[in-house]
């Protein structure tokens, strides 16, 4: 989902881009030609929510001297969330960068509105570097399947210069952007973006994937753990192995596994906690989060049901390794 643009550093990160450079003004003009505006807002929104720009990104790397109030080479970490307000009326980023001590170094917001006037999208950006002020207002050239283009003027520092920005998408879960001045001055901004994964900053590093044996009465009980959907989510299954019916070590083979239960554990925004949800093939059922993690295992608060009896506030512990 996402647009993410970073800071003021940029314009607008909506979707997909096109080149990394600035293109010659003939080339470039050809080029924007064959961009397409959007007829309304809901056409706008929609190419921005089906093409998976809103959310929350982040990216590093070192700043260039595009803009007058941010200095080039500073290494940094940025982080933006971009959010459909509730009315639908218009498009809000808000975005963050620190430097590699954590001492924040520009932080503003964004907002993206339809102007009925001209039929397009346009937005004003402003915020801090430090403590020197900018701002930036623009519009939408264009886009088409694979990039977005944005012009737009910044007043920073005692100036004002025009900005080119392009957003290329360049995977489910990644950007890249390129923010260029009109004017050729100064270094191409360029940022990879990577879509934010809640659920690997909630393990702290930690990795619960593997596979675990226990041999009970002549059978193996077989725990196993993989990540699924792009690291977004953990897959868990549960099951018994007759030691009779496979060699050992076809034992991590899944065929030979008779399933007793499922799960998938994810990272839930609105609580801002691990969620987990397993069923087993006895109906047993237990819909929990996660309320501890260390290095061995987690504690998971949950709520089972199982023929039809309800026990709330059940403490599982479950060891991954």
């Amino acid at each position: 989902m996402n647009l993410s643009c970073p800071c003021r550093l940029a314009t607008l990160f909506f979707i997909i881009l096109g080149g990394l450079l600035t293109p010659p003004a003939a080339a470039q003009a050809s080029s924007d030609g064959e961009l397409k505006k959007p007829a309304s807002w809901a056409e706008f929104t929609e190419y921005l929510i089906d093409g998976g720009d809103l959310g929350w990104w982040e990216t590093s790397g070192v700043t260039t001297n595009v803009w007058k109030t941010l200095p080039a080479g500073i290494k940094y970490r940025y982080r933006a969330r971009i959010s459909l307000e509730e009315s639908g009326r218009q498009v809000v980023r808000t975005f963050t960068y620190v430097d590699d001590k954590g001492k924040l170094i520009s932080s503003g917001s964004e907002t993206i509105v339809w102007d009925e006037k001209s039929k397009n999208a346009i937005w004003s950006v402003s915020g801090f570097d430090e403590d020197r002020p900018w701002s930036d207002s623009g519009r939408l050239v264009g886009f088409d399947a694979t990039r977005m283009v944005v012009a737009s003027k910044e007043e920073a520092a005692g100036e004002t210069y025009e900005l080119r920005t392009t957003i290329e998408k360049t995977g489910e879960n990644t950007r890249r952007r390129t923010v260029a001045r009109a004017d050729g001055k100064g270094t191409p901004f360029v940022q990879e973006f990577t879509r934010v994964n809640h659920l690997a900053d909630a393990l702290s590093g930690w990795d619960p994937t593997g596979t675990w044996h226990m041999e009970m009465d002549g059978e193996w009980r077989i725990r196993r753990v993989k990540w699924s959907a792009d690291h977004r989510c953990l897959l868990i299954t549960e099951g018994i192995q007759n030691l009779s019916a496979v060699q050992y070590e076809d034992r991590d083979d899944e065929s030979f596994i008779d399933v007793t239960g499922n799960g998938i554990m994810w990272f839930d925004l609105a609580t801002r906690t691990i969620r987990e949800k397993y069923i087993a093939s006895n109906g047993l059922v237990v819909d929990g989060e996660v309320i501890e993690v260390s290095e061995h295992r987690s504690r998971m608060r949950g709520i089972s049901v199982h023929s039809s009896r309800d026990f709330e506030g059940v403490v599982c512990q479950q060891p991954f390794g």
